[in-house]
């Protein structure tokens, strides 16, 4: 159920691999993929691979100033994937995209909104909705097989 307008919502997303808390992110992006690799909560590692990412952010709060976020108050948790329903930073996207001249508000407002928190770091991106953009969730047992996923396949030699 999508939240109505002006209210946002963080929603943990319990079938997506949870993060340790010292899951030690790693983050791989260009201008238009981001791949996320972390340790999971079962010591596993889990990769995560958004084929079409928008916008994203890496770094504060960490675990100690989670408190200070603006989703804190409405489901933001510890060490955890969320998912944000009715998200202000996608209607502020869209909005700073208007100036486009094709822009497209419906293109904008159906991005989804995904939050990573981690105990130094909090990881935030756009994607689309699409499914063909759909993200990539991935766990493996061994550390080097995540990272070989984890890293992109069209890389120069």
């Amino acid at each position: 159920m999508a939240a109505s307008a002006g209210e946002q919502r963080a929603v943990v997303l319990a079938d997506w691999p949870q993060p340790a808390t010292v899951s030690e992110p790693r983050v791989l992006a260009n201008d238009t993929t981001l791949s996320l690799l972390y340790t999971t909560d079962g010591d596993r590692y889990a990769v995560v691979q958004f084929p079409l990412c928008s916008y994203f952010a890496f770094g504060a709060p960490n675990d100690e100033a989670l408190g200070g976020h603006p989703l804190a108050r409405v489901g933001l948790r510890h060490y955890a994937v969320h998912e944000v329903h009715g998200s202000t930073l996608v209607r502020e996207l869209e909005r700073r995209n208007s100036v486009h001249p094709r822009h497209d508000p419906a293109t904008w407002l159906s991005k989804r909104h995904f939050v990573f928190t981690f105990q130094d770091s909090t990881l935030e991106c756009v994607v689309p909705s699409e499914k063909w953009w759909t993200p990539i969730v991935m766990v493996y047992g061994q550390f080097e097989e995540a990272e070989a996923a984890w890293r992109p396949q069209d890389r120069p030699n």
